[in-house]
């Protein structure tokens, strides 16, 4: 009916005449109201609409049988009464020093049945307390009279649906407005406004209310008349604390009543990341593996290497048997001396090397090149250039020159010695490196899409198996808590389905954690923003995001990526930067994307920035490299870090 938003009799008589038009000739089975306008509504004009058809109310609050006695019949449910005295009493407790208390209230339906409630319970508390109403106020106003709120005072904050000027606003946008204003603890009646900034309270719980009101509408349907069952009356309410807005007021857990249910405790590090661990000690262990089997092979090098530097040096006047092969040519480029060693390397024998160009034993590729280097050998004393050589047979090997220029005293040019070795091998063993480096890529690449993949699956196992289990279970405990007599195993019961209701919602918030279901569904955009609103939740962190109107389109592996560079710069200001405050840009520049995270932190230091062991910044560079993206992580001057991403756009993106 959205009454928060549209109200008034003549709104009901709209109603009226649409669910008239709508549902003329049709018969339920069941009718189930929420809320106090549906109930009256449903009061006033069941005889036209819906005669005769059961009717199963929850979430009425100041519910009296006056309401449903016209029509009892066919009507029952649960009533919702809101335990504000159990707050404030709570609240007193918590807080000894309170001498104000502000009550933030709408005057909607259920607004004013609340406050009904509030004026019947006000003279059981002290009058030094002094009781402030803020009723009805104009929501773009009230954040300020918030900051102004002094201290030793708390906030209870009863509903705020509909302002004075007839703004509508949801439960979370109303908090949402005032929390980050206050310096003082709020707390509530409800528990949808827990885990948002309440520190808590004794709450009602709308999952409850439905869930009585689901038992009753299942014993309706399976041949019960309305009348024959009684209306509960007593709602279900409960203790209920946000972990984070205790420790924020200083509130221990031990001063907390004994029933109470805290959510938002911390888990243990190793629990929360027990996969995320395991995971980069296996790929931390092969990267070990591999770099130990090139260190060997660089070491095998290196050995190899200073061998022949010794042989050389030992041999140095034993020109002909030298393991190089030594050559000196004129300024015509003709060969006049050469070693046996390099006679041996082309095939020939010395006499058929001496006399003749160098070209003529070089490749076509390689004659070009010394063409056009040799008229200008003069410019030089040494220089190292390569060759690809031609032996007698046919085949072929590179060879590195090491050309040392002669001149007499004059400084004409009188002829080169030249110092030749066969390097067909290392220039091998360079590909292969090359290669080698190239696979480690796409075995990292290879390995974040089995993660991501992996992440997924367990989400979705996660989400479907493992919820699906325990709501069967909580059934289960339902169907079974109904035909139990004994009262203390009754409350056991309710106790333990209060454990598995957690569990559900922690099993959706892992699976959400793990693979959030945005970044399949909707945009990259749509993804950022979830990952921010959880990061300022978990954090308290303020961001502010700015993302261009122009539009992009990338594929699914390229969101995926951003989105998870995005995510562990994220968790690196959590983690390291101690900052309050994350600005984060999104836009189109010159035909790329640019991505924009920058925090007043205390900023990265540059041995950080180099650090081989900075496994979170190095897995971010493999991803941007992955998807042909540049990444600058730097310290800013004023303070803090700046990580700047750029992603190149195809004409269609």
């Amino acid at each position: 009916m959205d009454t928060k938003r549209f109200y008034g009799e003549r709104y009901f008589e709209k109603f009226f005449n649409f669910m008239k038009q709508k549902y003329n000739g049709i018969k339920f089975d069941l009718i189930v109201v929420s809320d106090n306008d549906a109930l009256l509504f449903i009061g006033k004009y069941y005889q036209q609409l819906f005669y005769r058809t059961p009717v199963i109310f929850c979430g009425v609050n100041d519910f009296s049988d006056k309401l449903i006695e016209k029509h009892r019949k066919w009507f029952t449910g649960v009533a919702e009464e809101t335990d504000i005295a159990g707050t404030i009493d709570i609240a007193l407790k918590l807080h000894r020093d309170t001498q104000r208390v502000y009550i933030i209230n709408d005057i909607t339906t259920t607004g004013l049945a609340m406050k009904k409630s509030l004026i019947e319970i006000l003279p059981r508390f002290p009058s030094s307390i002094n009781f402030i109403m803020l009723e009805n106020p104009d929501m773009k106003e009230l954040p300020k009279e918030v900051e102004k709120i002094p201290s030793k005072s708390i906030i209870l904050l009863l509903l705020a649906n509909r302002d004075r000027t007839g703004n509508f606003f949801a439960y979370e946008e109303s908090l949402d407005l005032l929390y980050s204003h206050s310096r003082v603890p709020i707390y509530g009646v409800w528990d949808f406004y827990l885990g948002r900034g309440i520190v808590g309270g004794k709450l009602t719980s709308a999952f409850l209310q439905g869930k009585k009101a689901g038992e009753l509408a299942l014993e309706v349907l399976h041949g019960k008349l309305p009348s024959e069952i009684p209306v509960i009356k007593d709602s279900p309410n409960e203790y209920m604390f946000d972990y984070k807005e205790l420790k924020k007021f200083n509130i221990s857990l031990k001063q907390l009543p004994r029933e109470s249910r805290v959510i938002n405790i911390p888990e243990s590090f190793f629990i929360k990341y027990r996969d995320t661990l395991i995971m980069i000690i296996l790929v931390f262990i092969t990267l070990s593996l591999i770099i130990v089997i090139l260190a060997i092979n660089i070491s095998k090098r290196k050995k190899i290497e200073q061998e022949l530097r010794i042989s050389e040096k030992k041999y140095r006047d034993l020109y002909d048997n030298a393991p190089d092969m030594y050559h000196s040519v004129d300024k015509n480029g003709i060969i006049i001396e050469c070693n046996e060693t390099e006679a041996k390397m082309l095939g020939y024998k010395k006499e058929e090397i001496i006399g003749k160009p160098l070209t003529y034993f070089m490749t076509e590729d390689s004659k070009r090149a010394q063409a056009k280097f040799f008229p200008l050998i003069d410019n030089y004393n040494f220089i190292q250039i390569e060759r690809d050589f031609i032996r007698k047979d046919g085949s072929e090997f590179t060879a590195s020159l090491n050309v040392f220029v002669e001149v007499d005293e004059k400084g004409n040019f009188v002829k080169t010695k030249t110092i030749g070795r066969d390097i067909t091998y290392r220039k091998r063993i360079e590909e292969e490196l090359t290669k080698s480096k190239e696979a480690l890529r796409k075995l990292s690449l290879y390995l974040q899409n089995i993660r991501e993949n992996e992440r997924k699956e367990i989400a979705r196992e996660i989400h479907d198996e493992l919820g699906q289990s325990l709501t069967a279970l909580k059934l289960s405990l339902s169907w079974i808590k109904k035909r139990i007599e004994d009262y203390n195993l009754r409350k056991k019961f309710n106790e333990t389905l209060s454990i598995v209701n957690a569990l559900i919602k922690q099993v959706q918030n892992i699976s959400n954690r793990l693979r959030p279901s945005l970044i399949d569904h909707l945009s990259l955009q749509d993804a950022i923003m979830w990952q921010i609103r959880e990061f300022e939740r978990n954090t308290s962190i303020h961001c502010n995001i700015t993302i261009s109107d122009d539009g992009f389109n990338l594929s699914k592996n390229v969101s995926l990526n951003l989105f998870r560079i995005f995510q562990e710069g994220l968790t690196n200001i959590a983690r390291h930067a101690k900052a309050t405050e994350v600005n984060i840009k999104i836009f189109r520049s010159d035909g790329s994307l640019s991505l924009i995270i920058k925090d007043n932190g205390i900023g990265i230091s540059e041995e950080k920035i180099k650090s081989l062991g900075s496994f979170g910044l190095m897995a971010m560079r493999e991803r941007a490299y992955s998807i042909n993206a540049t990444i600058d992580i730097h310290r800013i001057p004023e303070g803090g870090t700046e990580v700047i991403i750029s992603l190149p756009l195809k004409p269609d993106d």
